[in-house]
């Protein structure tokens, strides 16, 4: 297996691009060379690696061949474009985007739940990582899945704009201010309000009245954990915040789990921090404990005094640094390590 192999990371400009160098600039990945890479309208600037001021390249003329692994973290839409060229030149894909959730042949990844998925994974291929809200949810119920089991999930996610896009920050930026200065907010980039305003929905609905975040959130937590069947129901609210994400679990177990023992699970749990604290300042949030970590937060644990079968917990993390940079380039340290 190799040490270390040469790596392109696709789509590292805008929100993404400063998370992405303090990551690689704090852990060792195992990457040779690295090459960073966006589409041409918006390469030709550079960004520090290691010290060392790097040029982003346009993709339009990227040679795929360069590297073993290419790393999706843009648009869905950039990926779909051009992953198809990338594993014709014999590049190993870990997708960031989303395009390849929907792809069962493609192995979906939390570094720190599912390793054990990457077995018998073949290069040149596809690994698909899942959404910031899934890999929160995931790190949270993995251990009570292996101790308790569970019966079903309901799940309602708070999550910032910069889990839609930079435009939905730029909208929430340009309304705060608008209604701070006696202004009427514009809708813009957003569909309504967003400033000072909660919106229950991230997309269209379905026939059933889901979106597709949350049809999407259900299935894969379910493919991830091993859990067909169960019923995995997501809400998803988008609040008024820039950066961060939050989420609020109700889980039923198959075995009484009682909250001393959650919490032991959870403090041994990889990817995890417990912060669980009688104290008004006991509980962590999207803005003071998770923004810059690296772990899911989890905190506001609770059994019902009716059903000792249903368990309650609140969970916050960095949704662009865990979420996405962090779960991607981790999944990219398994494949170079044992799979390259």
């Amino acid at each position: 297996m190799s040490s270390s192999c040469d790596v392109a990371i696709i789509g590292v400009t805008g929100m993404i691009g400063d998370i992405l160098v303090d990551v690689l600039d704090e852990h060792d990945f195992s990457i040779a060379k690295l090459f960073l890479v966006d589409e041409e309208t918006v390469a030709g600037g550079r960004l520090m690696y290691k010290g060392q001021s790097q040029r982003v390249e346009p993709l339009e003329r990227f040679d795929f061949s360069l590297v073993k692994v290419a790393v999706f973290l843009g648009a869905e839409s950039m990926a779909e474009a051009w992953i198809p060229p990338a594993l014709a030149a014999g590049c190993t894909i870990i997708d960031a985007s989303g395009s390849s959730r929907s792809n069962a042949q493609a192995p979906m990844v939390v570094a720190d739940a599912n390793p054990h998925v990457l077995s018998g994974f073949a290069t040149p291929g596809v690994i698909a990582c899942p959404d910031s809200q899934v890999v929160q949810a995931v790190l949270a119920l993995q251990p009570i899945v292996r101790e308790s089991g569970v019966q079903s999930v309901a799940v309602a996610t708070y999550q910032s704009m910069s889990t839609l896009d930079q435009d939905a920050v730029e909208g929430l930026a340009l309304q705060t201010g608008r209604l701070l200065n006696g202004q009427p907010a514009e809708a813009g980039a957003l569909a309504k309000q967003a400033a000072f305003n909660l919106i229950p929905r991230t997309g269209e609905l379905d026939e059933q009245g889901f979106t597709r975040d949350e049809a999407r959130f259900g299935e894969d937590v379910r493919r991830i954990l091993e859990l067909p069947g169960v019923s995995i129901a997501a809400t998803c609210v988008v609040v008024p915040v820039f950066y961060g994400t939050a989420a609020v679990i109700q889980l039923r177990t198959r075995e009484a789990l009682p909250v001393k023992r959650l919490a032991t699970l959870l403090r041994k749990a990889p990817g995890v921090k417990l912060l669980d604290k009688a104290a008004a300042d006991g509980f962590p949030t999207p803005i003071t404990e998770a923004t810059g970590s690296d772990a899911v937060w989890i905190g506001r644990l609770r059994q019902d005094p009716i059903d000792p079968l249903v368990l309650n917990m609140w969970i916050v993390s960095d949704n662009l640094r865990k979420g996405v940079v962090l779960n991607s380039l981790e999944t990219l340290r398994l494949l170079i390590k044992d799979y390259l």
